[in-house]
């Protein structure tokens, strides 16, 4: 589905998002005073410039636990009784999740958290005063009357973010910043752009996105790659080379993969506006935080909480969990949303039927990395997001043949705060297009040498800014390790997903990305819509 579809269809700070957005800067000070432990945005010392590990996914305690749940419980001497009555347990702290207990809060809700932060993969850090993203960046904008338009007014955001449309996408090419690509600013062929860019907006304003659609159907079963040559057999290889880093980036997926029905969607979308906030979509995401804990109790929203077993029974569901003290214990609930991607929730649920359980092993899921470059100065940043071109297509990446390429784009990380910082933020992007590269990031040489490369890497960007290596002020990395749902060619026209994301017994629910294998906020969002209408 069109990213924007889904915004069709259907931080965050609470002083920051009074604030008109010229002084958004201004508002950090109150965030530095306000921010608590478990929020999406992470407020840093000032002696945490630079990471030592990788931050991002917590792995020890959920692998150690979830591969011999029945002999963590026995260890514990076995379940308690149930202690708690509910409405919904929502499992998972992720954009789902937290999208899930927002549409829910004036029940009796408990949301579940592993990790010790909200927020699932959509974090971001503040260093200072500067606000950046560890994970998720941006949005697309979406129509007012959307119901992401009216969430964001809701959470009176809406006029807060900072707007970058598709006529100004620049791009990094032959040591210089290259703008507008879309009119040709890195080559000649200008016509060539131009047309392949007016085929994106006639995409975006006339397809049928809807995942029933004839355009679902007929595009869903060819890749991106098969789409471009077909309707465009010469196309410049600035704009093959963007396609394919593009797919990188948001899909963890290359071209010669990934559905062009998908892929369409989400490139066609940014013909229109990117809406960017301080800290990316962290800043949405702890804004709903706040909400939902003010309206349904400091209690709503539990981190550290590690769910173990999720049973249908007795007209509702029991949820057995773990909390951050290591004590095991019962909720009853009339509902359950599982906000976790699926491959974790079948480890959850004991009664999902066989056909659920074995289609889950067919949806993908890759590695992604994020750096950011924080510099000692403030400087004045050429746009908000930057790929980096080379002028060649890069082959689409395995384990054994993984090419030279790093990061694929920038996200310039206090364009939102308009520069208006003690340092500025450079956030580079790397999704990690190949099965199997968990087993490398997991590897303890693996944050230095990541960190070495990008240093390298970035110099020739940092040189068109007028700085240096001196010029930078610390590097932190950021690892996840199943960060996206990989949305491959046939998924959706198979129905694989839908079958993956059933309800089970009519009481336990599915709200996660995954539930469509398109990997934005715009469908954890819209998976979350849907289950809580489910819920009466």
């Amino acid at each position: 589905m069109q990213r924007r579809d889904f915004l069709k269809t259907t931080a965050t700070l609470a002083a920051l998002s009074s604030l008109p957005t010229k002084t958004l800067a201004q508002g950090s000070s109150w965030v530095s005073k306000n921010l608590t432990d478990d929020w999406p945005i992470a407020r840093l010392s000032d002696n945490e410039s630079s990471s030592l590990d990788f931050n991002g996914d917590n792995i020890d305690r959920p692998h150690d636990i979830l591969w011999n749940i029945d002999g963590y419980i026995e260890k514990q001497g076995g379940e308690p009784k149930v202690s708690e009555e509910l409405d919904v347990v929502v499992v998972g702290g992720g954009i789902g999740g937290l999208a899930s207990a927002y549409y829910l809060r004036h029940k009796k809700i408990a949301l579940l958290e592993q990790d010790y932060r909200l927020g699932g993969n959509t974090k971001g850090e503040m260093y200072k005063d500067a606000i950046y993203s560890i994970g998720a960046a941006y949005l697309a904008e979406p129509d007012a009357e959307s119901q992401l338009g009216i969430l964001l007014r809701e959470l009176d955001i809406h006029d807060k973010a900072r707007r970058e449309t598709g006529d100004e996408t620049t791009v990094f090419y032959n040591k210089k910043f290259a703008r507008p690509f879309w009119e040709g600013a890195s080559a000649d062929a200008h016509a060539d752009f131009k047309k392949f860019h007016a085929r994106l907006k006639q995409i975006f304003n006339e397809a049928d996105f809807g995942f029933e659609s004839d355009f679902a159907k007929e595009y869903d079963q060819m890749t991106a790659e098969e789409w471009v040559d077909k309707e465009f057999p010469n196309i410049h290889p600035h704009i093959k080379e963007y396609m394919q880093l593009y797919g990188w980036s948001s899909f963890c997926g290359s071209i010669d993969e990934l559905s062009a029905f998908q892929y369409l969607g989400f490139i066609s979308s940014e013909t229109g506006a990117l809406l960017a906030y301080p800290g990316g979509n962290s800043y949405v995401a702890q804004k709903m935080a706040i909400q939902i804990r003010k309206d349904a109790g400091k209690e709503s929203l539990r981190s550290g909480c590690m769910v173990l077993r999720v049973k249908a029974e007795g007209g509702g569901a029991t949820v057995l969990y773990v909390d951050g003290m290591g004590v095991l214990k019962k909720i009853k609930a009339n509902h359950v949303v599982m906000a976790c991607p699926k491959f974790v929730a079948r480890r959850l649920l004991p009664q999902m039927p066989k056909q659920q359980d074995t289609t889950i092993d067919l949806l993908p899921y890759r590695a992604y990395l994020v750096g950011n470059i924080i510099t000692k100065k403030p400087i004045q940043s050429p746009s908000y997001e930057l790929y980096c071109l080379t002028g060649k297509m890069p082959p689409s990446p395995t384990a054994m043949k993984r090419g030279d390429r790093s990061f694929t784009d920038i996200c310039f990380g206090t364009w939102a705060q308009e520069e208006k910082t003690q340092h500025s933020v450079l956030t580079l992007y790397q999704g990690i297009a190949y099965d199997g590269a968990r087993q490398f990031l997991f590897n303890p040489a693996s944050h230095d040498k990541y960190k070495a490369k990008y240093l390298t890497d970035i110099e020739p960007v940092l040189n068109a800014l007028g700085l240096s290596q001196n010029d930078i002020h610390g590097v932190r990395m950021t690892r996840w390790g199943h960060a996206l749902p990989v949305a491959a060619k046939g998924l959706l026209a198979a129905r694989t997903a839908q079958i993956a994301s059933a309800s089970i017994h009519d009481v336990i629910h599915f709200a996660n990305q995954d539930n469509w294998m398109t990997p934005c906020f715009e469908a954890a969002h819209q998976a979350a819509i849907e289950v809580s209408s489910l819920i009466k």
